[in-house]
């Protein structure tokens, strides 16, 4: 039986219940679905969902199954992968970003690539980091408490944050050369023909579409922009320099793989602008709605040395930061939604899956479940604090499985620094109480940008 985590008041407050969209009608179909996710994954799935562990919606002679329970997400995740491959909707959506990297391949080239990648993401790979993370938060604040009282877009300012700590601590690199334009080019494509389209689930992938065109010129210019980064990355070691992500990778593929050395770096560029970037902007919307948890976070965060000098062992001393950022990550994770494709057919949960059906399993869904979480609407990190954790299939920010994130734990590391560092000396407010909704397109980002203000901590 699955353990239901409870919702507690702990530090000592009513908890937050933040607005979300409504759920699709109930009458929904595939067609439905698909569409709905294009305008906002949020409301794009019917109740029905959340009571069938697997749903299958027909579709074309195609069926589109959504599997929202932790069992069936394991089973398609972990258990048994063989049965499913990735879908071509992936490539059409990511494609253009990512290329060929990492968390796009398939079979013996994904195996080669993520064992290249595997060293570079351990635990001590955290700590070698952590002070390029805490440097790049202090520079970044300062500049933001030298106007303290003055209208914020924390938005910016966070997705601004990340491809910094990106650029510094995984490429030597300062981000100013190069940071509006890859700001501007992800934000373009965020907003544009990166949504996802129907016709990406439906189509072959050899057939092309005007947003195929689209993404094409976009890569052109993303190509150029990656290329011109590694080029000055280059230009500017000397030997002697520490050691860092790109050398690990440069010796890994060699000069006769530089498409696929551009690849992952454009990966990881990608991944820490909208995975820790809004990951940042959700934990600040919830906690400028909650004063008791942001008093408790600052007093965390006083107790340890956030400088570059001690980061590397704070992260594992901010526990109630980590639960806030754990608490944002269920309500708002910036992969809503994963899919894949069966190969053969089977059973899943009891329910038959026909080869080539489309598996759609909607994070969203599970993480706001309420047989598997107590008042999941409410915002409250006190229900990763207690003796009983969720169960590793009721959360899944970064996916599970062999294909599980990679760098779900320096992304985690990243965003508990920065806001243990961010409410240290700081307090954060809204400027309005208006609604702030998850749109999931593209990544779960706000319905719009709020204005924030930095006070004066006590």
């Amino acid at each position: 039986m699955d353990t239901v985590i409870t919702a507690t008041d702990t530090p000592g407050q009513a908890c937050f219940t933040p607005p979300m969209p409504p759920l699709a009608p109930d009458r929904v179909g595939a067609l439905g679905v698909l569409a709905g996710l294009r305008r906002n994954a949020y409301s794009a799935f019917p109740p029905r969902c959340r009571e069938q562990a697997v749903l299958v919606l027909p579709m074309l002679g195609r069926d589109v199954v959504v599997a929202a329970g932790p069992q069936a997400m394991r089973d398609v995740l972990a258990t048994r992968p063989d049965l499913y491959r990735r879908i071509a909707a992936g490539d059409r959506i990511f494609g253009a970003l990512i290329g060929r990297g990492v968390a796009a391949s398939e079979g013996q080239a994904w195996r080669r690539q993520r064992r290249t990648l595997a060293p570079a993401f351990t635990p001590r790979t955290v700590t070698l980091l952590a002070p390029h993370m805490a440097a790049c938060a202090e520079a970044a604040f300062a500049q933001l408490e030298a106007s303290r009282g003055e209208p914020v877009n924390l938005l910016g300012v966070m997705q601004d944050l990340s491809p910094a700590v990106a650029c510094t601590s995984m490429f030597s690199l300062e981000v100013d050369a190069f940071g509006p334009q890859l700001r501007a080019l992800l934000l373009s494509y965020a907003d544009g023909v990166g949504r996802p389209r129907a016709s990406d689930f439906i189509l072959p992938p050899r057939v092309p579409t005007l947003a195929t065109l689209r993404r094409a010129r976009f890569r052109r210019r993303w190509r150029a922009l990656i290329l011109a980064i590694i080029a000055r990355r280059r230009a500017a070691h000397h030997p002697g320099a520490p050691r860092d992500l790109f050398d690990l990778l440069s010796e890994a593929y060699g000069d006769r793989e530089e498409d696929l050395l551009a690849d992952e770096v454009s990966t990881m560029i990608f991944a820490g602008h909208e995975t820790t970037g809004l990951t940042l902007f959700w934990a600040c919307y919830l906690l400028a709605n909650a004063p008791d948890w942001r008093r408790a976070v600052r007093r965390e965060a006083r107790r340890v040395d956030l400088s570059p000098g001690g980061a590397g062992s704070a992260v594992g001393a901010l526990p109630q930061t980590r639960a806030v950022v754990d608490e944002a990550l269920r309500l708002y994770p910036p992969a809503y939604m994963t899919a894949r494709q069966a190969v053969a057919d089977h059973a899943l949960c009891g329910v038959p899956v026909k080869r080539g059906a489309i598996v759609l399993m909607p994070f969203t869904l599970l993480h706001t479940d309420p047989r598997l979480w107590t008042s999941p609407e409410r915002f409250d990190p006190g229900r990763f604090l207690g003796p009983e954790k969720p169960d590793r299939y009721s959360f899944l920010p970064f996916g599970a499985g062999p294909r599980v994130c990679i760098g779900a734990q320096l992304a985690t590391s990243e965003a508990v620094l920065v806001l243990a560092r961010l409410l240290r000396d700081n307090d954060l407010v809204l400027d309005d109480d208006g609604p702030v909704l998850p749109v999931g397109s593209f990544a779960t980002r706000p319905s719009r940008s709020p204005t924030f203000r930095l006070l004066p901590a006590a």
